[in-house]
């Protein structure tokens, strides 16, 4: 049975993210991920060979964990787990931005069905304008604002987690870096 370490930690400057060599997350290559999961993009060009980010012909250094490529030689596509765990980043991402709308609209719901209780007669109009405009303001406020950098540090913290079980399954040969 593996031991499991604690994922390296995952490094901000001023409040932002701050790629590193241990946890080398790419906002180029999740999106380039994305835009191939959904058949918009070929899983061709040339990326890091470490961590895959898109390099242009010019780079002679990833931009995102500064390994040269003279060193190690880049690569012609995204490897399968490696995109599995850029994949896994983005659903907890969701997941949590998703709860927090839901709440929101609970929320709105709850105190809709409150008012209907409490307001008498024609002025339950209200209830059923706030069911669908409060309910709506509460779901973005909840899920855009206030979940949203929580959702997005807890998906660094899985990236972070999720690369280094790559990195160490790379090494011991149990997957394959091949896409």
């Amino acid at each position: 049975m593996s031991t499991r370490l604690p994922p390296p930690p995952v490094r901000y400057e001023e409040g932002r993210f701050v790629a590193t060599h241990e946890v080398p997350f790419s906002t180029a290559l999740d999106e380039l991920i994305a835009e191939v999961r959904e058949g918009n993009a070929p899983n061709l060009g040339r990326f890091c060979g470490y961590c895959s980010t898109p390099l242009t012909p010019q780079d002679g250094v990833c931009p995102t964990c500064a390994t040269e490529t003279a060193a190690l030689a880049p690569r012609e596509k995204i490897p399968r787990p490696l995109a599995a765990v850029y994949t896994r980043k983005r659903k907890v991402e969701a997941r949590i931005i998703h709860g927090a709308a839901w709440l929101g609209i609970s929320i709105g719901a709850a105190i809709s069905i409150g008012l209907i209780l409490v307001l008498p007669g024609w002025t339950k109009i209200f209830a059923v304008i706030f069911l669908v405009a409060g309910s709506y303001y509460l779901a973005s406020y909840m899920g855009n604002v206030l979940a949203q950098d929580f959702a997005y540090r807890r998906g660094l913290r899985t990236f972070a987690a999720r690369w280094q079980e790559y990195r160490r399954a790379l090494a011991t040969g149990e997957v394959s870096d091949e896409a």
